[in-house]
């Protein structure tokens, strides 16, 4: 389930109201009057004498009318706005859907009870990237200035578990020694191939935790289907890419297999970049099934897989096709 954030935390009172009898004079003074610094005025809210939310007056609206002109008169009574136990994530939405500046928040019955502006939505946002980068860091550090042993303690399970998980990779590359003892170049690509394929597979990890994160009713299926989309396109670009760049760095060093190695490379990074997008967006949907949060478990489970299997995949080839 999507975490709810509530409102009320964070609601701003700096926002200027009037009655709807206020004329345009008493209105600007109402303005010059009660704002201060931080005080949002690009938007003036009407209300009644039990604080009820009729309209909204621009400032811009404002400065161009003329006295005796009411505020009844020039109010937009079409509202963008948000019950107070809507979420923060709601709010966020509708700021963006309409371009907002700020949102008014109500009650049940209409009351204006604070705003929720777009700076206020930066700020929320940039707290949850950083909620998000530590979880898929897999580490648990909320404070600024943990200890050094918090770090260690939230740090080093996953360390750990890495270390064990590493094994299979080292199984493989024990399991074609030969291979690449006979084609030593193969050595030239690996980390290229390595990293690609996990530059691919964060991405797509990214978009499924902060999708799931956002949306309680996230449609797998869907999320799958548009991930792996993505991932096919980038594949086979960077694949044909790829090819190209190891045929020419290759025949520069005028090496007898160019041909093969470069193809090797390039159907290598084909097949596991398309893994690492299927392990990037299954993963975490498993974790989340499994009741486990997606944004801590993913990372560790996806880098291992995507080596295990991008190792795989190359030496299998070099072994098909070099040898």
């Amino acid at each position: 389930m999507k975490k709810h954030h509530p409102m009320l935390n964070i609601l701003s009172d700096n926002f200027i109201t009037v009655r709807p009898d206020n004329d345009v004079k008493e209105a600007m003074n109402i303005v010059i009057l009660d704002s201060k610094d931080e005080t949002m005025i690009d938007n003036i809210y009407v209300v009644d004498k039990k604080n009820k939310l009729l309209g909204i007056v621009a400032l811009k609206d404002l400065i161009i009318a003329r006295s005796p002109t009411m505020m009844s008169q020039i109010m937009r009574k079409e509202i963008h706005s948000l019950k107070e136990d809507s979420s923060i994530d709601e709010a966020i939405d509708m700021i963006q859907k309409y371009d907002l500046e700020m949102i008014p928040i109500l009650d049940y019955f209409g009351h204006l009870r604070g705003i929720f502006t777009a700076e206020d939505a930066l700020d929320f946002l940039k707290e949850t990237s950083l909620e998000t980068y530590r979880n898929l860091a897999s580490t648990k550090e909320t404070k600024e200035n943990p200890k050094a042993i918090d770090k260690v303690k939230s740090r080093l399970p996953w360390l750990l578990i890495l270390l064990f998980l590493a094994l299979f990779t080292s199984s493989i590359l024990s399991s074609f020694e030969v291979t690449i003892s006979s084609v030593i170049v193969l050595t030239y690509f690996q980390t290229m191939i390595l990293d690609t394929s996990g530059n691919i597979s964060t991405q797509a990890l990214a978009s499924t935790v902060i999708n799931i994160s956002m949306n309680p009713n996230l449609n797998y299926k869907k999320q799958l289907f548009k991930e792996v989309s993505i991932g096919l396109i980038n594949s086979i670009i960077t694949a044909t890419f790829g090819f190209i760049v190891a045929y020419l760095f290759l025949s520069i060093l005028s090496h007898d297999q160019s041909y093969q190695i470069s193809m090797t490379v390039g159907l290598t990074l084909l097949l596991s970049l398309l893994i690492g997008t299927l392990t990037g967006s299954i993963i975490p949907i498993i974790f989340k099934k499994l009741n486990i949060d997606p944004s801590v478990a993913s990372g560790p489970f996806m880098a291992t897989i995507n080596d295990v299997f991008s190792l795989l995949i190359y030496l299998s080839l070099a072994t098909y096709l070099l040898l």
